[in-house]
């Protein structure tokens, strides 16, 4: 595994912290909303979407079975103890209205920002080599 001590650093709220991600800079957030502001300096600082620390090879992203099989995800890339974490966390959604029956995590090398085609929807991201895949039993 790669990246630091796993600390997510964000406000508790529903008994657990919040990833980074998922709080804006006023630090108020929610575990089913991923701030777009925050998912974009995750991707172009290159920096942990649960942590806020600097990402090292290999990166990992974690959600739910089909955005693995599309090869998109919806919450920024991670370092995989973080990813670990978070997933192994009940009350983590990662950014959605529900948390998925299992997560799957996907380490690469390297990743896509993909903007959205219009105006005020969410980016995503798209690993472009996959090292790894493993479904994560909760």
């Amino acid at each position: 595994m790669s990246g630091p001590t796993v600390v997510v650093r964000g406000p508790v709220v529903d008994g657990a912290a919040l990833p980074f991600a998922c709080v804006d800079d006023a630090g108020v957030g929610s575990h089913d909303q991923v701030v777009k502001k925050r998912a974009i300096r995750c991707a172009l600082s290159r920096i942990c979407g649960v942590c806020g620390s600097t990402l090292a090879r290999p990166i990992a992203f974690v959600g739910s079975s089909d955005e693995a099989l599309d090869g998109e995800f919806a919450f920024p890339p991670c370092h995989e103890a973080c990813a670990r974490e978070v997933a192994g966390e009940v009350r983590q959604r990662l950014g959605r209205p529900e948390r998925p029956r299992r997560w799957v995590l996907v380490t690469t090398a390297g990743f896509d920002l993909v903007r959205p085609a219009r105006r005020g929807e969410p980016v995503s991201f798209r690993p472009n080599s996959v090292l790894a895949r493993e479904t994560l039993e909760p």
